[in-house]
């Protein structure tokens, strides 16, 4: 799992640096990227969406800041590393090491802004479909979240962390089990073949 700073484009740690002063200046407490704090980013975020309805030109700053912060504390909890794109931090993503997932937290800081996501990018997730599928099924074993709660970023992590245990679980009863993944096996953009 990553930690340190050097592990994490500059762009990135900018941004997240950018998030921590706007939560700091509204809740008087500073995050300190660890899950636990993430609920205090979570409450940034339910007063910025009002803010964002009303000055959408702030929408852009906000979300890849959100996101940026939301991305480092995946990464800091989990082994995955940034693939971003200097034209668009929409497409930023976290790329994970023991199982194929690609997640998108700038995608999901947008989403939890304005409320709104498109079906298509399930929610900031990528992975193949055999694996969205099942993972799907286990979402929906699970108890129904407040509408609020739902677009918390907290959340989305719970829900990541969810995805990342029951591939991990899958990957577990193959018997070829694969190895460890590289950047390398992201390169084609998503295409990958068990």
């Amino acid at each position: 799992m990553g930690d340190a700073d050097d592990d994490a484009p500059g762009k990135v740690l900018e941004l997240a640096a950018a998030c921590v002063r706007f939560v700091l200046g509204m809740v008087k407490i500073e995050p300190d990227f660890s899950s636990e704090t993430l609920s205090l980013v979570d409450h940034y975020v339910t007063e910025a969406a009002g803010t964002v309805k009303d000055r959408p030109e702030a929408l852009a700053l906000t979300a890849h800041a959100v996101g940026a912060y939301l991305g480092e504390v995946v990464r800091r909890s989990h082994a995955c590393w940034w693939r971003i794109d200097d034209a668009d931090p929409g497409a930023w993503r976290l790329e994970f090491r023991d199982v194929y997932l690609s997640f998108y937290p700038v995608q999901v800081a947008y989403a939890s802004l304005t409320r709104t996501e498109d079906d298509s990018s399930f929610s900031g997730f990528e992975l193949p479909d055999k694996d969205r599928d099942a993972l799907l099924e286990r979402l929906d074993q699970l108890p129904e979240v407040r509408e609020d709660e739902y677009w918390a970023p907290s959340t989305k992590l719970e829900v990541l962390d969810i995805a990342v245990d029951a591939l991990l679980a899958q990957r577990a009863q193959d018997p070829l089990g694969g190895g460890r993944l590289g950047p390398e096996d992201y390169a084609a953009g998503g295409s990958h073949q068990d």
